[in-house]
């Protein structure tokens, strides 16, 4: 889907949520170590998510557009938290298969926030958007990008077994 200027930077970083979500999937099926699919989700978790979901509820919310694009705005936001919520709970937890709910549950969610977003709340936000302020909000969201580097030393989700090769 080709994507506004204006939300581009944000379209390329879901991109990086779906590849996560892939290989967190990958991973649960290929039976891969769970630490080592935590320590990656809480990797990534810091080193970009945290960071795009903040830049999207700092400049998302576009007070000319207000009545059009409160609820999906409201929606992104709850999703979000939800986010906060079981990476705070993967940090501390311990338990095996706590952990593999927690991120089953997360690879799971990312996927449908991320077609929400993408297939919802984005073509309402660039229909709202005058061509001055899509021009202001894709140039500030361009100055924020940072290119993710989702490379880890033991790349699970290639492996056929789980097993470190």
């Amino acid at each position: 889907m080709k994507r506004s200027y204006a939300l581009e930077t944000l379209s390329w970083e879901h991109h990086n949520g779906l590849v996560l979500s892939f290989r967190l999937e990958r991973g649960l099926q290929l039976g891969v170590e769970i630490n080592e699919l935590k320590k990656y989700l809480l990797h990534v978790w810091q080193s970009a998510l945290r960071f795009h979901f903040q830049v999207e509820e700092n400049y998302l919310f576009i007070e000319a557009c207000k009545e059009v694009l409160q609820d999906d705005f409201n929606r992104m936001c709850s999703e979000h938290q939800e986010f906060y919520s079981i990476i705070k709970s993967l940090k501390y937890c311990e338990d095996e298969k706590k952990i593999d709910q927690l991120i089953n549950n997360f690879y799971q969610k990312i996927k449908n926030h991320i077609r929400f977003e993408e297939r919802e709340f984005f073509p309402k936000v660039e229909k709202a958007l005058s061509k001055i302020d899509a021009r202001q909000l894709g140039q500030k969201l361009h100055d924020l990008h940072e290119p993710v580097d989702l490379s880890w030393p033991v790349e699970f989700w290639k492996q056929k077994d789980g097993k470190k090769p």
